[in-house]
């Protein structure tokens, strides 16, 4: 606790050249607080019927909201040369917690294993290795961007170490995690300078690679086809697309008001995890819709805007890789919706229901807002 201590007052005088992102801050609580809003009116009747309690599923994403503050405090308070060389320690942790949903305290659902059950909260631990990775990632190119003209001594240590992780979670199995797990490495290993070469190469042997994976499982099968055309196959495997697509025409241009949407009263599947945003379209309509999908394009705005700030390498891959897994989980959740990304699994960040995830993209906020005070920009436009 002492080396804390000191470190947080050595690095004080330094550490906060920046200034806050008020446009950052406002926005990410404006879609907490949506979110909230949203769980209830996609939850509750659900939530009475199964366990007699309407508001089970928004409790529990408060209780989600508190931890990712009081992360997202640590991480503003703690300066980043601390947690930056314990990044190994974290990536480690994630690993373990993976590894841990084979044991009694995993969890599982609909033919997966991505839970660790601790009583009143289920973790995933693949959100944690999201972040995890950008943190040790970020440390690991910084230190050794020298290095990344050396394919073994420079890329392969870093791709062994975040394959851990990334294996892991592929074979819970979570393919729409380990999709974003490697999309994030490889755009860290671009943003730090990797030749351009290998990462064509790279690039092209893991879109092969996860290509081939997908397709070995039935079931991912019949997803992408699906996909190509949810209505041929309207009451099975594209009945929740077909729904969803139903629900956002239902709110037309001002919505059906809150609580009044049909869709999740029994009608789609995971009205308040995975296509929240379809119970969003029907209730608020397609101006409540692209509000909140402006909102998202101020976060990747403001995420850009401080990387491109950031005061050395670190600070640039750290926040441009959060901004990264934001957007992309932001992008492929509403894409699913709409049709035009195959279902993943993914939700909808600070909007859906997911105690795990909501942590971490809180904590995300928090490393986005320690960027910009250790930034030595001092404009927040």
């Amino acid at each position: 606790m002492s080396s804390i201590t000191s470190d947080i007052t050595a690095a004080a005088p330094q550490s906060r050249t920046g200034s806050w992102d008020w446009w950052l801050l406002g926005v990410t609580f404006g879609l907490c607080g949506l979110g909230l809003l949203m769980i209830l009116s996609a939850s509750s009747v659900m939530a009475d019927q199964n366990y007699g309690d309407a508001l089970r599923f928004v409790t529990r994403q408060i209780m989600g909201l508190g931890i990712g503050l009081a992360a997202a405090v640590t991480a503003l308070v703690v300066p980043w040369r601390w947690y930056r060389t314990r990044a190994h320690y974290v990536l480690g942790a994630s690993a373990l917690m993976l590894a841990l949903v084979w044991t009694p305290l995993g969890h599982g659902a609909k033919g997966a294993r991505r839970w660790l059950d601790l009583g009143p909260l289920n973790i995933q631990p693949s959100e944690v290795a999201k972040v995890a990775v950008i943190l040790f990632a970020s440390h690991y190119l910084a230190k050794n961007a020298h290095k990344l003209k050396d394919l073994v001594g420079g890329v392969l240590p870093l791709l062994g170490l975040c394959g851990i992780p990334i294996f892991l979670t592929f074979i819970q199995p979570d393919f729409g995690s380990t999709v974003i797990l490697c999309g994030l490495v490889g755009y860290l290993l671009i943003v730090a300078g990797m030749r351009t070469l290998w990462v064509m190469i790279g690039g092209t042997v893991a879109v092969a690679g996860l290509a081939s994976l997908a397709v070995l499982a039935p079931y991912r099968i019949r997803r992408l086809a699906s996909f190509t055309d949810p209505l041929e196959n309207a009451s099975g495997d594209g009945y929740q697309v077909v729904q969803g697509w139903i629900a956002l025409a239902q709110g037309g241009l001002f919505g059906q008001g809150l609580g009044n949407g049909i869709a999740q009263r029994g009608f789609l599947p995971e009205p308040h995890t995975d296509f929240i945003g379809a119970v969003i379209g029907e209730e608020l309509g397609a101006i409540g819709w692209l509000v909140m999908v402006a909102c998202y394009g101020i976060v990747l705005w403001r995420g850009t805007v401080l990387a491109s700030r950031a005061g050395g390498l670190y600070g640039n891959l750290l926040a441009g890789g959060v901004t990264t897994l934001l957007a992309v989980q932001a992008i492929i959740n509403l894409g699913v919706i709409v049709g035009w990304v195959p279902p993943k699994g993914l939700v909808l960040p600070f909007v859906s229901y997911g105690a795990s995830a909501v942590v971490v993209h809180v904590l995300c906020i928090g490393l986005l807002l320690r960027v910009g005070l250790e930034s030595p920009a001092r404009r927040t436009v």
